[in-house]
């Protein structure tokens, strides 16, 4: 039977939101989360001295100024943090100085858990990006990251509102003992409910006279025409008919064969609640022969399990996909008009959904308090700005007039020079904001996902938005006494799962080895996880 799911209003948030609302007086304990009670005289004359300063509305937030030291993890398309256009304006209309001691993304992980190690902890992280498993270590455990419950509530009236229309959301960054220890990234936009969107060439498709495919049999009679068509008429035999981005990404795109993609992982969760990791399902089995296919006949990229970013981007600014799976268009706007959006696939037992859905949470651990830090009420009302109506455009877009201007729709543009930037769009937006790569503690509405979102990214996406799962479930956080095994258990099964997948699709290893690969899942753990993750969800709900 057909499932075509209808999206609900799950993520819809009504934003009544003042951009900094008045809410209570500075909290006696603020500043001594976290610390022992030898240091509570000195914390209480600290937080007297913080009360003080700050101003509970509007701006600046402190009189005096305060600085406070910043960790995290840059993208590659970002400037230098204190040269980020819309930071330094923030800086000045706020009067609190970040100190930013931003590192690379690549080896960031690392350089994260050493600095857990060591304790020598900077007063805010911001786009580190921790996980559930770390949050309950970093937070519950050692509490190296304080509590933020009741600081959102005095100070971020902003962030509490949203979490209180839908309180989904709050409960997907709550520890197991109850505390928030990090304030997420929301996405609360059309395009945001869903990560990767298909994408078809709808110039090759004329080339070669065929129509959008609606089926899997349909969609390899197109790949083998993009194949042997010359589709891009160069007289090469150059185009790629079927691309996907690395070997992580063939899980979120298994819908037509009835596997969802909750928790963002390999989980089906049905209408009562109950999970199921199907990495050693017969479904996926049936995927996976079909995408052996697809590559054993040059239909599938050959080069996708090489996990080569850039050589998939310079294939997408030169058009050679045919059919291919990105979240956005902004790595391929040159040629974007050549694509389109089309429905998904209909599987070999009527199974028509997209798994690729979002919770709307885009980052569970965006940003987060150390222990250290002497104004936690400064740090939560400089991060709560950003979930007003007002801070999410100034964040996304700068000022208007000088880096934006709104179009007769009432939709933010940005200016002709930071759109057509010689050194490219995405370095040129990486001087105004930290949108590149995501992850800033923000929240993205239709207005102010244009940042990314192309307004056929947009269209794409309305085609995919009524074939998403009614409810999405966040991967819950775990009891303490559980977050080792997790970790151990995920570690060793990620590892094994993606190199034996990769290993099917390439004809590594022949099918004949199925029923091993089933055996190794299972005694590394999978059920233990079903078990964990399902206890976990059964205590929140």
């Amino acid at each position: 039977m057909k499932r075509k799911r209808i999206l609900t209003g799950l993520f819809i948030l009504v934003l009544c939101i003042s951009s900094l609302g008045a809410c209570g007086k500075p909290a006696s304990n603020g500043s001594t989360a976290g610390k022992s009670s030898g240091e509570n005289a000195a914390d209480t004359n600290e937080t007297e001295k913080s009360g003080e300063n700050l101003n509970e509305t509007g701006f600046p937030i402190v009189n005096d100024p305060v600085t406070l030291t910043v960790f995290g993890a840059r993208d590659q398309n970002q400037a230098d943090w204190n040269e980020v256009f819309v930071l330094q304006k923030y800086e000045e209309m706020s009067n609190v100085i970040m100190d930013y001691q931003e590192v690379p993304a690549d080896g960031f992980d690392e350089r994260k858990q050493l600095l857990f190690a060591s304790n020598e902890l900077p007063d805010i992280f911001l786009r580190c990006s921790f996980t559930p498993t770390e949050i309950a270590s970093y937070g519950v455990t050692s509490r190296q990251l304080i509590p933020l419950d009741e600081l959102i509530e005095k100070y971020a009236p902003n962030l509490s509102a949203i979490y209180a229309e839908n309180p989904l959301l709050k409960q997907a960054v709550t520890a197991p003992d109850g505390n928030m220890y990090t304030i997420p990234g929301i996405d609360i936009s059309a395009t945001g409910r869903m990560g990767f969107k298909q994408w078809i060439n709808q110039k090759w498709l004329d080339a070669v006279g065929k129509e959008i495919p609606t089926t899997l049999d349909e969609f390899k009679d197109v790949l083998i025409a993009f194949r042997d068509g010359d589709p891009n008429q160069n007289g090469e035999k150059d185009e790629i008919p079927m691309g996907i981005r690395e070997p992580s990404t063939v899980y979120q795109l298994a819908g037509s064969f009835g596997l969802q993609y909750q928790m963002r992982d390999t989980y089906n969760i049905d209408d009562s609640g109950k999970l199921h990791n199907w990495i050693t399902d017969d479904a996926f089995k049936e995927y996976l022969i079909y995408l052996h296919d697809l590559y054993s006949e040059k239909l599938l990229w050959q080069d996708y399990y090489k996990n080569d970013r850039s050589l998939w981007r310079s294939n997408l600014a030169n058009a050679l996909f045919g059919a291919m799976y990105m979240p956005y268009s902004d790595v391929f706007l040159n040629v974007e008009d050549q694509f389109t959006g089309y429905a998904p696939l209909i599987g070999p037992y009527g199974d028509q959904f997209w798994s690729d859905a979002n919770t709307g949470i885009d980052v569970v651990g965006a940003f987060a308090i150390s222990n250290t830090c002497q104004n936690p009420e400064a740090a939560i009302r400089w991060v709560d700005y950003f979930f007003s109506e007002e801070g999410s455009l100034f964040f996304n877009y700068g000022i208007e007039g000088e880096t934006y201007y709104m179009d007769e729709k009432g939709q933010p543009r940005f200016n002709d020079e930071i759109l057509n930037a010689e050194e490219g769009f995405m370095t040129a937006l990486g001087k105004i904001n930290l949108v590149p790569g995501k992850g800033f503690p923000v929240i993205t509405t239709d207005i102010t996902n244009g940042t990314v979102a192309s307004d056929l990214t947009k269209t794409v996406a309305a085609g995919i938005a009524e074939f998403l799962p009614e409810k999405v479930y966040a991967k819950p956080s775990v009891n303490t006494e559980d977050i080792e095994r997790v970790n151990t258990i995920e570690q060793d099964l990620f590892a094994y799962r993606d190199e034996a997948v990769t290993k099917f699709i390439l004809g590594e290893w022949d099918f004949s080895k199925w029923e091993e690969y089933c055996s190794t899942i299972e005694q590394i753990g999978v059920r233990d996880l079903e078990t964990i993750y399902q206890n976990a969800l059964d205590n929140l709900n």
